[in-house]
């Protein structure tokens, strides 16, 4: 299970990668390919879009089952809208939980090229709030997690 969380890569060149980025060391919770209907038509190539999420979790945050019902929150109301970036193109979302489950901020870090896309992305995030409270296990004040909206393959 843990592996899966980590999505099969070992912890320590996870984290030596993200370290290598000058990015908070993060562990991958999940990936999970959305729910949504395709999307087609002239606006994307036409044929069916593929779209999907993953959401890094700090790297001190062991409770999957948490990070699953976050993203099924934020799955629940992404509702992205033509024009699609891009294939291979990402919105990055960074926000903070606080202890209580309530969003103190969601803001975009990285833009996909795509305004319309980008503002799904945030707005997905901010209409998912509240989350649950954080797990008991996990001893941070808040946790910052990276919600990285992805069209079609990742680059």
């Amino acid at each position: 299970m843990d592996r899966a969380i980590r999505g099969g890569m070992p912890r320590g060149r996870l984290l030596a990668a993200a370290a290598a980025v000058a990015v908070l060391p993060v562990v991958l919770a999940a990936t999970v390919f959305s729910p949504l209907p395709p999307l087609a038509g002239p606006a994307h190539g036409g044929g069916p879009a593929t779209l999907s999420l993953n959401a890094y979790f700090p790297a001190d945050f062991a409770d999957a089952g948490y990070a699953r019902g976050a993203m099924d929150k934020v799955l629940k109301v992404w509702k992205p809208s033509p024009p699609l970036p891009a294939a291979g193109k990402k919105a990055v979302v960074i926000s903070t939980i606080l202890r209580d489950g309530k969003l103190l901020e969601a803001r975009l870090h990285m833009g996909s090229g795509s305004k319309a896309f980008d503002e799904a992305a945030v707005s997905a995030v901010k209409k998912a709030a509240p989350f649950a409270p954080l797990p008991k296990g996990y001893t941070g004040s808040s946790a910052e997690v990276h919600w990285h909206f992805l069209h079609g393959a990742q680059p």
